[in-house]
């Protein structure tokens, strides 16, 4: 979000849509329409399908019945339930705040997938008359590919690997809508060579680093060696309560929180060598399954010191949460004092961006008070053509340089203003914003 904004003068749509923001340039694309939360059941159909749809809300009354058979017999296993039911619940209290765009409604995936699971696993097992178990099974089968089936051994199938199998083709109906967003990435990435490093290119550190930043945040320390010595023994603790965790659950659960947490992992690694779309932040929706993997290893250890483990888990992620909210080196572009020093200076001061335009942060607290414009034509800008008209009689130009190795790599506007009479005798720099640059006309 911090480099979108530093780029389009927008935050993602998360926060646009909060934040009221205009989001020209992503009219009509796929996957970047917002909508009303009013929209929702018409965004849901369109988004996941009505056969998905009707086996997930299926699969939920199912799983009211059996929660109240496990309950009853006071039997283990009415956990997942309301795990499930607290996620749709708290997701959807996100989208009445957030409205219900496709893009937002992926957050449904897991919960709709896993809800039609359940009610193929008990459709597949139906215990009462062999003949409408038949005919259930039947249904079933309607939804798998044939070569699916004639292509694995049946001896090695199970039950855990019907109902995954359900849930994979299930996840198929969205598949249309995954690769038109792939589709727009590609071609952001074409138009913008320099965009891989802010919105996720891959590297060998980047599997190592989402796995640290699912414990820690987005903290961060200038100095890596002393940054990678500090986070050794988190490692090593997050780490052993993690294989712990393996070995506490068993079965279907061992194998339901190993491919959650593994498998869009490796598809995002794999896909970011094409499309650079890699960036911790956006595969949380697997971080759920790295902090239920934490507690089931806190839960696996002795009762001596099970609650020792939790408080220091805890007091880590509270220490995390602390140092990122009120450290203000994680804190937003100082776009407010970026506006003040211009305001200081003297009047009718010429102000250029380097970009189509002006930002909104900056109109935010500028309010049409000082006279600023952008300098490119085009984004990013190729040669001299792409860059605007300059005029040469001001005293004084200010060139804020935001994101300028994205905008005009070549540092085209600067060099015009030199090639313009213009001299560099000063620069300042603003927390999150960059250097401005003032310019004065050689006499």
């Amino acid at each position: 979000n911090i480099f979108l904004y530093k780029t389009t003068g927008h935050f993602d749509l998360q926060l646009a849509y909060l934040l009221k923001q205009n989001t020209p340039e992503w009219t009509g694309l796929v996957g970047k329409i917002q909508a009303p939360f009013s929209e929702i059941w018409k965004n849901m159909a369109k988004t996941y399908g009505i056969p998905l749809l009707s086996a997930s809300f299926l699969g939920l009354i199912y799983s009211f019945f059996e929660f109240y058979r496990v309950y009853k017999k006071k039997e283990h296993g009415k956990e997942k339930y309301i795990l499930f039911w607290l996620y749709v619940i708290f997701t959807s209290l996100l989208f009445v705040k957030i409205g219900s765009a496709p893009r937002f409604l992926s957050l449904y995936g897991p919960a709709l997938v896993f809800f039609a699971a359940f009610l193929a696993d008990w459709l597949w097992n139906y215990p009462v008359n062999k003949y409408i178990r038949y005919f259930f099974r039947a249904i079933v089968a309607v939804f798998l590919i044939s070569e699916l089936f004639y292509s694995v051994n049946k001896n090695l199938i199970k039950k855990w690997s019907i109902t995954f199998l359900l849930a994979v083709l299930a996840g198929a109906f969205w598949i249309p809508t995954f690769i038109s967003q792939l589709s727009v990435g590609a071609v952001a990435s074409s138009r913008l060579p320099t965009w891989k490093f802010v919105v996720g290119g891959f590297d060998l550190k980047t599997v190592p680093l989402t796995f640290v930043k699912f414990i820690i945040g987005r903290i961060s320390y200038p100095d890596k060696t002393i940054y990678g010595l500090m986070l050794l023994p988190l490692i090593v603790i997050f780490s052993s309560l993690i294989f712990r965790g393996f070995r506490y659950i068993k079965n279907w659960e061992r194998n339901l929180l190993s491919c959650w947490l593994v498998i869009p992992i490796i598809l995002a690694t794999i896909i970011s060598l094409y499309i650079p779309i890699y960036s911790y932040f956006r595969i949380l929706f697997v971080l759920p399954s790295f902090l239920i993997l934490t507690g089931l290893g806190v839960l696996s250890l002795p009762y001596k010191f099970k609650y020792l483990s939790l408080i220091i888990v805890a007091a880590i992620e509270i220490f995390s949460s602390f140092v990122y909210l009120f450290n203000p080196a994680y804190q937003r572009e100082d776009w407010r004092g970026v506006v003040s020093y211009l305001k200081a200076k003297k009047e009718n001061n010429l102000i250029l961006f380097e970009s189509s335009g002006t930002l909104a942060p900056f109109d935010y607290y500028a309010k049409n008070t000082v006279n600023a414009k952008g300098a490119l034509k085009d984004f990013p800008a190729k040669d001299e053509n792409d860059v605007l008209s300059i005029p040469n009689d001001q005293p004084d130009i200010y060139l804020v340089d935001y994101l300028v190795d994205i905008s005009d790599p070549k540092r085209l506007v600067s060099q015009k203003l030199i090639n313009l009479g213009y001299e560099l005798v000063g620069t300042n720099d603003f927390h999150g914003v960059g250097f401005i640059y003032h310019y004065q006309k050689i006499l």
